[in-house]
């Protein structure tokens, strides 16, 4: 009877996040914006993933974000040094943005929403994405997701870059973490 009890404690006990490692040669944080109409395509080089997730129990998990904003990388180097200037991301003053979950919401089988801020140039603004999560053989997940952001909203390319007729005022952020056991 004592053993019985002890195995229904321990069943009965909540499920704790696990916390996961990043393999950051497998994944990647993008982002598209329009200039003169045209879709240019980006990325960062360097970022820091947390994550503390149980898929069983989502409510209970939290992810960071944490992005290095002089590791952008627009495809050439003249316009990775142009964002980086204070109209720009700043990336001297603010060398990070930073997104950091505050609820996690499964939606379907494999499909969650992740609400939270997103940190960038110390301008917060509630941001909510739909994520995938694909299990990996070796016991991992692939968690990929888009999301939108409004370049205003952090005073990315202010002055002469403000008109959205020159670069547009959507970023189309994208996102794949492989999430190690």
């Amino acid at each position: 009877m004592k053993r019985l009890s002890f195995l229904l404690a321990i069943l009965a006990m909540p499920a704790w996040a696990q916390d996961w490692k990043v393999d950051y040669g497998r994944s990647e944080i993008r982002f598209v914006i329009k200039q003169m109409n045209v879709p240019v395509e980006g990325g960062f080089r360097r970022f820091h993933v947390q994550a503390s997730f149980d898929a069983a129990k989502p409510e209970q998990g939290q992810f960071r974000v944490d992005v290095d904003m002089a590791g952008i990388d627009t495809g050439s180097e003249e316009g990775d040094g142009e964002v980086r200037r204070p109209a720009w991301l700043d990336a001297s003053r603010h060398p990070k943005a930073s997104f950091v979950s505050k609820s996690i919401r499964r939606d379907a089988s494999g499909r969650y929403t992740v609400a939270g801020d997103m940190i960038v140039k110390g301008r917060v603004r509630a941001l909510s994405a739909p994520m995938l999560l694909t299990p990996q053989r070796d016991g991992g997940w692939l968690a990929t997701g888009r999301f939108a952001l409004k370049r205003s909203d952090f005073d990315i390319g202010g002055g002469e870059w403000a008109d959205p007729s020159v670069v547009a005022n959507d970023i189309d952020g994208r996102f794949k973490i492989l999430l190690l056991p």
